[in-house]
Formats: structure tokens, C-alpha cells, sequence
């Protein structure tokens, strides 16, 4: 009934009048239109923001524990990768950095009681390298360039029975979960550096 009525109003209503009514409800179905894609666009909108923040989020986590150190490759060249290194304080109190000092360094490393094969800076005297470029006391050390003595000899030799010549290699020592004894012994290998470059500390330390 309700419709018929509707229907006899539009065929007893003027033209304008109906011209203005069909104006009318095409405005409304517009602005509907309009609407339905405003709501599309703020759903598209808040889940790109959201994928932002938790890409935004897991950068700022890898940059806190990481860091940018130098690797030696097998042909002598170095190249500068971003390395991880998992947080040994809990809650995110903690940040990775790198430190270079020349030798010697001027500080005491220990085992970490609370912390089982983790080491430790115990004491750094105050006009030392290592104060200098910034070791701090308590800081936990994560890694550490070492050098080691190889036996290298050209292929010729080789084939005549020669032992070849010793030469030092340098590279970047994981000191986590290692003995105690072992980590001093690669902290003190950089004397062997026949271009006595500066250690190469990767550390930890809470904020």
C-alpha cells in the first residue's frame, strides 16, 4: 500500500516536483556510495598503518641488536655486514654497540656470575684505550676481533714437500658461551695483528 501511494503521489505530482525528488534520491545514493568508500579507504588505510608501525617496530628492535662490523674474508679483503646479536638483558634494557681501541687496552674482563658464559668488563682504568673509546664497566662482551697464525705456502712448495711460511689472519670472534680461558687468549691474539689495527669490540650494555 505503502509503495502504491508513493507511485500515484509521483504520477499527481508536477514534473519539477518529480525531478526533484529522483535529484534528491540520487544524492542520497551518492552520498552512500561516498560513505561505503570512505570506510573502505579508512580499513585500507589503518591496516597499512599498522603493517608500518610493526615493520617500524621490528627495525627498531634489529637496530638496538645489531651492529655493523667488519668481516674478513678468505682472500684478505673486509666487508661490512649488519650482524644480530640476540639481547642478554631481559626486557629490552639493553643495546649492542662497537667499539674500537688501540692496545693495550686497559681493562679487566670476568665471567658474569648472574649470567653463566657470558664476559664481562669487571674494571676499565680511567686514562686507558678502552676508556677512551668508551668501555664502560659492567658492559658484557659479545664478540671481538682475534688473530691466529696459519701455515701458507704457494702450490709449488707444497709439491716439494715445504711447510709453507706462517701468516696471520684476523677475524671476528663470537665470545658468547666460549671459556673464559679462550676469550682472553683471542682478546690478547690482536697483538699478533701484523698491522696493529685497533680491536674491534662488539658490545652490550644496558641503557
Amino acid at each position: 500500500p505503502t509503495s502504491t501511494g508513493r507511485h500515484v503521489s509521483l504520477i499527481k505530482a508536477s514534473p519539477e516536483d518529480v525531478a526533484k525528488e529522483l535529484r534528491e534520491q540520487a544524492e542520497k545514493l551518492r552520498e552512500q556510495v561516498a560513505a561505503f568508500q570512505q570506510e573502505k579507504d579508512d580499513v585500507v588505510e589503518a591496516e597499512r598503518q599498522q603493517e608500518q608501525d610493526i615493520r617500524q617496530e621490528k627495525q627498531a628492535v634489529r637496530n638496538r641488536y645489531s651492529a655493523e662490523v667488519p668481516i674478513f674474508k678468505g682472500d684478505g679483503s673486509t666487508v661490512v655486514e649488519q650482524i644480530d646479536f640476540p639481547p642478554r638483558f631481559p626486557n629490552d634494557t639493553s643495546r649492542i654497540k662497537v667499539i674500537e681501541a688501540p692496545l693495550p687496552l686497559g681493562m679487566i674482563l670476568g665471567e658474569s656470575e648472574d649470567m653463566p658464559g657470558l664476559t664481562i668488563v669487571d674494571e676499565v682504568a680511567g686514562d686507558s684505550n678502552a676508556a677512551l673509546a668508551g668501555v664502560k664497566i659492567g658492559d658484557i662482551v659479545r664478540a671481538c676481533t682475534a688473530c691466529r697464525a696459519m701455515m701458507k705456502a704457494p702450490t709449488w712448495q707444497i709439491l716439494a714437500g715445504g711447510i709453507g711460511r706462517p701468516e696471520t689472519s684476523r677475524f671476528m670472534y663470537n665470545i658468547d658461551g666460549r671459556p673464559f680461558e679462550e676469550v682472553m687468549e683471542a682478546v690478547g691474539s690482536n697483538r699478533m695483528d701484523p698491522q696493529a689495527r685497533p680491536v674491534v669490540l662488539v658490545i652490550e650494555r644496558r641503557d
